[in-house]
């Protein structure tokens, strides 16, 4: 049974992960093939059938050579992808359903279950700034 875990995402993941987002997104502009929030994040780009998924064969192989050249943490693997794309999404107010069915899970509790957190945490964080909600209030002595 997995335990869940918070895992927070620095500005500069963010940033490569909107650089990435939008490379593919452009290539695919190139192409001239329409993308979606159902399109593929890991795809062929250089050689065809371009824009498709990759196998996952693939993935994992090219996972192991960032590993293996000290690119990427010793215990990373491509599943990481998913984890890291659905805490980017719920936070940006991606409503469930879609990230659900996004990560191919058969119910939207699934996702809740695994990655509720993620709203559940910005909620939490949000209320520990109550401070910054008030501060433009106008407080008065009563007179």
């Amino acid at each position: 049974m997995m335990r869940p875990r918070r895992a927070y995402a620095g500005t500069d993941l963010e940033r490569l992960f909107a650089d990435c987002l939008t490379h593919l997104a452009c290539r695919a502009a190139e192409l001239g093939m329409p993308i979606s929030t159902d399109s593929p994040l890991l795809v062929n780009l250089t050689r065809p059938p371009r824009q498709a998924a990759m196998r996952e064969g693939t993935v994992r192989h090219r996972t192991a050579a960032l590993r293996k050249k000290g690119i990427a943490p010793a215990a990373w693997t491509s599943h990481w992808f998913r984890h890291s794309h659905a805490t980017a999404l719920l936070p940006a107010g991606t409503p469930e359903w879609v990230v659900s069915r996004r990560l191919g899970h058969a119910h939207v509790q699934t996702t809740l279950d695994l990655y509720g957190w993620v709203r559940a945490d910005g909620a939490s964080r949000a209320a520990a700034n109550w401070k910054s909600y008030i501060s433009a209030w106008q407080v008065t002595d009563g007179r």
